[in-house]
């Protein structure tokens, strides 16, 4: 299910840090600690599992803040001057039909602070908008639909341990981004049996580039604020809108619980267009 929120200033002119994904997902689980805290802290230090992998899935995801007016940015700033006029974010996550009435009530008045040592902004859940479950959530076979990022989408390849982090236009995008969508619809299954290599992952989910390579934005970011010597630093990108074709159910993990990596960090959070014509 999805959330659209309204988030109040609280004062006018606030400074708010660029990196501000690591406040909003600690605040995200305050809330799920607050209401329920087994379930905050299985998501938090395990999630779900893949299996014997490693590979663990948070299954829930953000959308950047929606700024409907700041001040301009001056050269050498690292923070966002924001107007009174609230703020939208988009929250969404992947559970079953139990748990809807439990996610609803968590975003309900509550307050919400983003700072670091040297800026802080504040800010009240003014309202909380449920979306419409969109057409594909609903439908049976493979099908086509168009997303749009309104979060950073990050895709890595691992070499020697280490994420090499991939752009939408690189060859080998499809097929990570295929893996590791087909992974997380495993790891929701109670007896998985969609076991595939990366060949037949990417013939079950197809990712198309559909904006022109010159409009796609790079974003990098600490997972950690105030851990730039020892924080992960990771590369994103945001501001493009691709074609994926996959069976329902795999668009629906994706839509819900984010696409790629760190989707518990606001990444992968992409708005569904249309669905294409067959």
């Amino acid at each position: 299910m999805r959330f659209k929120l309204y988030l109040k200033p609280l004062r006018d002119r606030q400074r708010l840090l660029f990196n501000y994904q690591y406040p909003l997902q600690a605040w995200i689980y305050q809330l799920l600690h607050n209401a329920d805290a087994d379930y905050a802290s299985f998501l938090h230090r395990q999630g779900y599992t893949l299996g014997n992998s490693r590979k663990t899935f948070k299954h829930f995801t953000f959308s950047s803040l929606q700024i409907p007016k700041v001040e301009k940015i001056k050269p050498g700033n690292t923070y966002i001057l924001i107007r009174s006029e609230p703020l939208t974010l988009i929250v969404s996550f992947y559970v079953d039909k139990a748990a809807e009435d439990f996610v609803v009530g968590l975003f309900q008045q509550q307050q919400l602070s983003v700072y670091n040592r040297e800026y802080r902004a504040d800010f009240v859940v003014e309202r909380v908008e449920t979306m419409a479950d969109f057409e594909f959530l609903m439908a049976d076979g493979k099908q086509t639909v168009l997303f749009r990022t309104i979060s950073p989408m990050v895709v890595a390849e691992k070499v020697d341990g280490l994420d090499q982090y991939l752009s939408p236009v690189d060859e080998a995008y499809g097929r990570f981004f295929a893996v590791n969508l087909v992974d997380k619809y495993r790891s929701v299954q109670n007896q998985p049996t969609m076991e595939l290599d990366a060949v037949a992952a990417q013939r079950l989910v197809k990712f198309e580039l559909v904006s022109p390579p010159e409009r796609i934005k790079k974003r990098g970011f600490l997972v950690k604020e105030g851990k730039e010597t020892t924080g992960t630093k990771v590369i994103g990108y945001l501001n493009f809108t691709f074609a994926l074709t996959a069976p329902a159910e795999l668009l629906e993990v994706g839509y819900l619980g984010g696409f790629g990596k760190y989707n518990a960090m606001g990444c992968g959070c992409c708005e569904a267009v249309t669905p294409l014509p067959p």
